[in-house]
């Protein structure tokens, strides 16, 4: 693999593991290729490259920053975590665990948002998100199998991050995504990896993401049991709870 592609790479591993926040300045090229032990030029080309798949940008006389890119968890004002540290209230993301990836049939729902036929294969993908040892999150993705014939052999070697699996394995870089908040009730298998009550009212956020060239990857439903105390509602989400509630 050349080089600028492992500097892409490593950038791409510190934007999902939280290290480069949407919006934060890296450092200068000079200061990352000495990290890497790498040349300027090769730090700068990687940097370009992530720069046209809209990663990354440029501004003039100042440096190259984050943009608001759409990883696993997200970074829409919806949801925090907030934890005690040190006597501080810190803002940490979760971690996923992949719990299953098993081939389906598009439900009604799916079908629509991906534009497939009713019963047409799709990949469904279940996560479990936990900050330390409490559940917060589940995520049901659904992706067509027309569009990624092996991803159950590639998911195998997978990166982190799923958009970052997507990027680095595929070459789709998610770019936009659409999303709907609404209240449900939680399924028994939902409601038993949340620990939650199933018969009190919870959130699902729908997610509908396409590549740069406007082509649906993906449908992601997530479940929020409200009742946690490691959730934190906030913004459109706690609007959303007083206009229902």
């Amino acid at each position: 693999m050349p080089l600028y592609q492992l500097v892409m790479q490593r950038v791409i591993h510190l934007l999902v593991d939280g290290d480069f926040r949407p919006g934060q300045q890296l450092p200068s090229e000079w200061d990352l290729a000495a990290q890497w032990g790498v040349s300027q030029g090769t730090v700068r080309k990687g940097l370009n490259e992530l720069v046209s798949r809209g990663i990354l940008q440029r501004h003039q006389g100042v440096g190259t920053f984050v943009t608001q890119q759409n990883w696993d968890w997200g970074y829409y004002p919806f949801t925090e975590i907030p934890v005690l540290q040190q006597g501080k209230t810190e803002r940490v993301w979760p971690v996923a665990e992949v719990l299953s990836l098993v081939l389906a049939a598009a439900d009604e729902e799916t079908a629509v948002q991906l534009g497939l036929k009713i019963a047409e294969p799709v990949w469904r993908i279940m996560l479990l998100w936990r900050t330390g040892y409490i559940e917060v999150a589940v995520d049901e993705l659904f992706l067509p199998v027309a569009l990624l014939p092996d991803l159950n052999v590639r998911f195998i070697h997978r990166h982190r991050s799923f958009y970052a699996f997507l990027l680095l394995e595929y070459d789709v870089l998610v770019d936009t995504a659409q999303q709907w908040l609404w209240q449900t009730v939680l399924q028994p298998e939902t409601a038993r990896l949340l620990k939650a009550d199933k018969a009190l009212p919870a959130l699902c956020l729908g997610r509908l993401s396409q590549s740069v060239d406007g082509v649906h990857y993906e449908w992601r439903r997530r479940y929020l049991q409200l009742g946690n105390q490691a959730l934190q509602l906030s913004g459109t989400a706690a609007e959303f709870l007083r206009a229902e509630l």
